[in-house]
């Protein structure tokens, strides 16, 4: 009797899985999905009965009100890969599920293979409303030959970065960035605190600590880049720049390195990547943190088939199924891309090892920003700080305390309007 109920348990399993089919929402590029679809039907399907969709959305402020939408009409997808720092925001509104709280200790382990700092924007209230399947990173390039040329040594501080901008300059060069990570931004002040041991918002996610001492310090540090030491304001035109020899030193993003390995063959063997520059600590090592940003996957509440889709990502975000797609996806179509899965990315073949040891060191020192209500709508006041002292050399610590004033006040205020979703997560735990 007992083996007559096993058997009709599985068949039931088994006849619902085969005919159950979960849909995916994901920003990219339709040759990446066509490559993804290729590798679900080949592996994924077969094993499991399992079909999956996957429809290629509009990123950016389109994609952030389709989701939203979606969630308030009930219609959302199973999944969907949003903004870093999306996850919390819908999910402390119920509109995603806590799969942290319903898988347990098979989303510990999924969780634990990306890198720790990219895990950091998901890391809020024991909550598990995100998984990160992608990511997008600080790098830095220089230019070998003229560094060599110059008898130059590659700046590991911040200290050697002000040793060496006079002689560079001297010679009509300069040091610039390609993103937003090095200009006047909150990037490059969260950079700056970071190295200097402090996190943007307090232990209990209420306040920033934008008007510490640490951090008016590491402000400080980070807007003379542009007061003192002359770098240039805005971000420059990397490929061709960095061609020209006009800026032999790039803080730079992740695409950058595309850009720069397929589209510049004039430089092959000319320049390499190199850590960060970092604030020495008081051991005598240098803290090279910089910013990393993830590309997660969440699940919709309601998603009718949960269980569904969560052996998807179990197949999907594993370092092998990771390493076969970047790999195919960098083979056939160059195109890059970064696993959040340690495992894949250290693996992939096509990146010489030289690169592949800086992207991994790199990556591995790199922070994400911490999640706190209101926060993300208040990085505009430390990068309006920043503009001002850069601009109009306005006083570096006066403009710090005022974006902290501004931030704390828009933090309360959303505080007190996410009370009730607050105390109603707190209670499902």
């Amino acid at each position: 009797m007992l083996k007559c109920l096993l058997l009709i348990v599985m068949l039931i399993t088994s006849l619902h899985a085969q005919s159950t089919t979960i849909e995916i929402w994901q920003a990219t590029t339709n040759e990446s999905i066509a490559v993804m679809n290729s590798l679900i039907e080949e592996h994924f399907t077969p094993n499991t009965g399992i079909k999956v969709n996957v429809t290629n959305i509009p990123g950016g402020t389109e994609q952030w009100n389709k989701v939203l939408l979606a969630m308030a009409t009930n219609d959302t997808p199973d999944l969907a890969i949003i903004g870093s720092e999306w996850p919390l925001e819908f999910g402390i509104r119920g509109g995603l599920v806590d799969m942290k709280a319903m898988f347990g200790k098979e989303y510990d382990e999924l969780f634990s293979q990306a890198f720790p700092g990219l895990n950091e924007s998901l890391d809020y209230y024991n909550t598990g409303f995100g998984i990160n399947f992608s990511f997008g990173q600080t790098l830095t390039f220089y230019r070998t030959d003229i560094f060599a040329d110059n008898g130059w040594s590659v700046p590991l501080s911040w200290d050697d970065v002000h040793d060496l901008l006079p002689k560079m300059q001297a010679k009509n060069m300069n040091i610039g960035s390609s993103s937003w990570y090095l200009v006047p931004d909150w990037f490059g002040a969260y950079i700056f605190m970071w190295q200097n041991g402090i996190r943007e918002v307090n232990q209990e996610r209420t306040k920033t600590t934008w008007d510490s001492p640490e951090a008016i310090k590491a402000f400080t540090e980070f807007t003379e880049l542009f007061t003192k030491h002359k770098i240039p304001q805005e971000s420059i035109p990397f490929v061709e720049a960095f061609t020209r020899g006009d800026y032999p030193f790039v803080v730079g993003i992740s695409w950058d390195y595309p850009n720069l390995y397929l589209g510049a063959p004039t430089l092959k063997g000319k320049w390499d990547l190199a850590m960060t520059p970092g604030t020495k600590q008081k051991d005598g090592t240098i803290n090279h943190a910089a910013y990393i940003g993830g590309n997660p996957y969440v699940m919709f509440k309601d998603s009718k088939n949960k269980t569904e889709a969560w052996e998807f990502l179990k197949w999907w975000l594993r370092a092998d199924t990771q390493q076969k797609y970047s790999e195919i996806l960098w083979n056939q179509l160059k195109l890059f891309t970064q696993p959040a899965n340690m495992q894949a990315y250290n693996s992939l073949s096509y990146l010489p090892d030289n690169h592949k040891k800086i992207l991994n060191e790199q990556a591995r020192v790199s922070k994400a920003p911490l999640f706190a209500l209101g926060l993300v709508i208040s990085q505009r006041y430390l990068t309006n700080a920043a503009r001002s002292v850069a601009i109009a050399n306005a006083d570096p610590e006066d403009e710090m305390r005022n974006a902290a004033k501004l931030a704390n006040q828009e933090m309360e205020r959303k505080q007190k309007e996410y009370d009730r979703f607050i105390k109603q997560l707190l209670a499902q735990r």
